[in-house]
């Protein structure tokens, strides 16, 4: 069965070619790669064309196709590799994945009856920072109470059913940031009958954020764009999903509070006390387990400083959503 693997590129040129690298030796004999570059403005063009001209090296079946459209988003980028793509199965990972040899077989063992898509779970590419090995605790952890049939796959490793993924529109390119479009797919697969699989030994490595303020940034973005995907899935905005439960939804409004709450005790005291109590219990009620259970994986104490980490993220969060909901709740005009 052949296999269309596209990846979507944006400024990548420091993970592109081991990404590369690792989608041209599939054990799967059989497979093409896409790379779409969205509008980079490094070196990330010059890479994919190396790999273009160094295919002959790898699997002699593969082979290399390099597209480029002006700044879009993943999500319209992946589409238009998929508008090129040949295979009956599209896989999708990112520029800053390094999947290992056998990530395309052992997605598509699990195809069966009525799945439409599978995907996999992440390994850490830079175990060197310390918020990268939170990070990848963080996903290891909620990765590990995962079931065999899901309602969420992430885009950075997955595969679909090109007859399921045309039927479903794609990804929705008004999802204009890398932000909650896997998401979205995800939903409609799933709302459309279909069943999503998920494979935890189809490992993709991850170059997780290493910077505290970036990864902020990226998480107030993710806050503004989750507004948009409950704008279009009301339901999902009380339910979540199996990766991100309901009760995380409390997390991002009770982390803004006690970020206020705080300060205003220490300007006010005891008025305050009781308040500033409850919603820190509450906080630690939602993050506390997980960061429990990330120690237990690993046995490393720093991994309660998650909690700390988490508690500035959810705020970011918070504040995104805020941005989020006058966008996209409260504009008369929403994309």
């Amino acid at each position: 069965m052949r296999v269309s693997i596209v990846i979507p590129a944006f400024n990548a040129e420091r993970t592109l070619a081991e990404c590369l690298t690792a989608c041209l030796n599939q054990t799967h004999p059989d497979c093409e790669l896409i790379v779409v570059d969205d509008g980079s403005t490094d070196r990330t063009p010059e890479i994919a064309q190396s790999a273009i001209d160094n295919r002959q090296s790898a699997i002699t079946s593969s082979s290399v196709l390099y597209l480029r459209q002006p700044n879009k988003g993943p999500a319209a980028a992946r589409n238009l590799g998929v508008a090129h793509a040949s295979g009956d199965v599209l896989a999708f990972t990112d520029a800053d994945c390094v999947p290992q040899p056998d990530w395309i077989e052992r997605l598509l063992e699990s195809f069966s009856e009525g799945v439409v898509g599978v995907g996999g779970t992440y390994a850490i590419a830079n175990p060197h920072s310390i918020l990268a090995r939170m990070l990848h605790e963080e996903i290891a952890a909620r990765h590990q109470r995962s079931s065999d049939d899901v309602d969420f796959l992430g885009s950075f490793n997955v595969a679909y059913l090109r007859s399921a993924f045309e039927a479903a529109g794609g990804f929705d390119e008004s999802f204009s940031k890398a932000s909650a479009e896997d998401n979205d797919l995800s939903y409609r697969l799933i709302d459309a009958g279909g069943r999503l699989r998920f494979r935890p030994d189809a490992v993709v490595a991850h170059y997780h954020p290493t910077r505290l303020w970036p990864y902020l940034r990226t998480q107030a973005r993710h806050g503004y764009w989750r507004m948009k995907l409950y704008r279009k899935h009301p339901r999902r905005a009380r339910t979540g999903d199996q990766y991100a439960g309901a009760l995380d939804f409390t997390a991002p409004p009770l982390a803004l509070t006690l970020c206020i709450v705080l300060p205003a005790q220490a300007l006010w005291g005891w008025p305050l006390n009781m308040g500033a109590l409850v919603v820190a219990l509450a906080y630690a009620f939602v993050r506390v387990p997980l960061t429990h259970r990330m120690y237990r994986r690993i046995r490393d104490p720093k991994m309660y400083l998650f909690v700390a980490v988490a508690l500035l993220r959810d705020t970011a969060r918070a504040l995104g959503m805020i941005a989020g909901i006058g966008r996209f709740f409260l504009c008369p005009i929403t994309r």
